[in-house]
């Protein structure tokens, strides 16, 4: 019986104190909350300002603070933005056993797709994940932005596989010419230089009777005294005689390369030629290799 009054002290002690610690805040709490809560909300700390408003809603508030939180409350729930973060790699599959800071303070120890708040303005995230490379991202999230979708894309660390090389196409192997190419272009080039020569004849033979027919129009054959139509005439035997010309030269110049491809033809040979004619003029070039 001796610990009789120290047991009841004991209980009157609890049944008095309860009550005491089970009041809400103050008055003065209440009003200081508030105005908290607002220089918070002018900074953009929403998340802060949420919590200080959640104080002056209580019931032990005065009713004109209440209200006033309480509204103060809803305009910051539907300014404050909520993001959810995923990670993927680099063949789109989803991750999940990703760290994730938010400047510089841990935010998520593993993505599970749930959103969550953050105050808005320009955050810096790092992703960090066993097996891939760390990924340092900057968001900018504004304000009443709601289920904002932050994704990355993480880089395996492992070496990335070599490509299979596919082996070299096989080297076939092509025959030399026997020189029968050479000796056929040979004839070709000759058969071309003799159909030249026959055509400069040809046209020496009508330039010359063009000539003698535009001379039948000069007095006294006078060259200076004669028809128009024996000028016209000796003008056009003069453009015949150059047809001529050319002709024979190219001709000749052909007729002897083609005589010269065909006796030299080696066997093996590997030949290029290059044939070009000019006014007053013709060449032949040949390149062989054996």
């Amino acid at each position: 019986m001796k610990h009789c009054p120290s047991i009841l002290s004991l209980l009157f002690g609890l049944f008095v104190v309860s009550p005491a610690m089970a009041q809400g805040p103050t008055k003065r709490e209440c009003a200081a909350a508030n105005e908290t809560a607002q220089d918070l909300r002018s900074m953009g700390r929403l998340r802060e300002a949420r919590q200080k408003l959640a104080i002056c809603t209580a019931e032990s508030c005065p009713g004109a603070i209440r209200e006033d939180c309480g509204q103060r409350l809803q305009e910051v729930d539907a300014a404050i933005p909520t993001i959810t973060i995923a990670a993927v790699d680099a063949s789109g599959r989803d991750l999940t056993g990703v760290r994730v800071t938010m400047d510089d303070q841990p935010l998520l120890q593993q993505l599970g797709g749930t959103a969550m708040t953050v105050d808005p303005g320009e955050h810096h995230f790092i992703f960090d994940a066993p097996g891939y490379h760390e990924k340092v991202e900057t968001f900018v999230v504004r304000e009443g932005e709601h289920n904002r979708d932050l994704r990355v894309v993480l880089e395996s660390t492992a070496p990335s596989p070599t490509p299979a090389t596919s082996p070299p196409p096989p080297v076939v192997a092509t025959p030399k010419d026997d020189g029968t190419t050479m000796r056929m272009a040979g004839l070709a080039v000759g058969g071309a230089g003799a159909a030249g020569i026959v055509i400069g004849a040809a046209f020496g033979i009508v330039s010359k009777l063009t000539y003698d027919q535009g001379m039948k129009g000069c007095a006294a054959n006078n060259v200076n005294d004669c028809s128009p139509t024996a000028v016209k005439d000796d003008n056009t035997a003069h453009t015949q005689a150059t047809v001529s010309t050319v002709a024979f030269i190219a001709g000749a110049a052909l007729l002897a390369g083609g005589i010269a491809l065909y006796l030299t033809a080696p066997n093996g040979s590997e030949v290029a030629l290059a044939a070009n004619m000019v006014n007053g003029g013709g060449g032949l070039s040949v390149r062989t290799k054996w």
